[in-house]
């Protein structure tokens, strides 16, 4: 059986991983890797909030560069035709 739990409380964190394993239980410790560019259209793990930002920034970033619109549906439709 897993049990995923998300503490931000660095002291309670320590005293539940110091409870389980003093009563016998396997503790296995993992972050998740943040997400790289190409994880944004597949299936996985939800992203946080954190990176929703970072990719909303990356995507104002594309466009404020000059990039004018028949360009960028133009490459749009190119990573579609890509992905299919």
């Amino acid at each position: 059986m897993r049990l995923t739990v998300d503490i931000n409380n660095k002291i309670k964190f320590n005293s539940l991983v110091s409870f389980l394993r003093s009563n016998g239980y396997k503790v296995q410790i993992q972050d998740d890797a943040p997400l790289k560019d190409e994880d944004w259209c597949m299936p996985g793990r939800p992203a946080t909030d954190e990176e929703h930002e970072a990719h909303a920034i990356a995507m104002e970033n594309d466009i404020d560069e000059g990039t004018e619109a028949s360009i960028f549906f133009d490459k749009l439709i190119s990573e579609i035709k890509l992905w299919k």
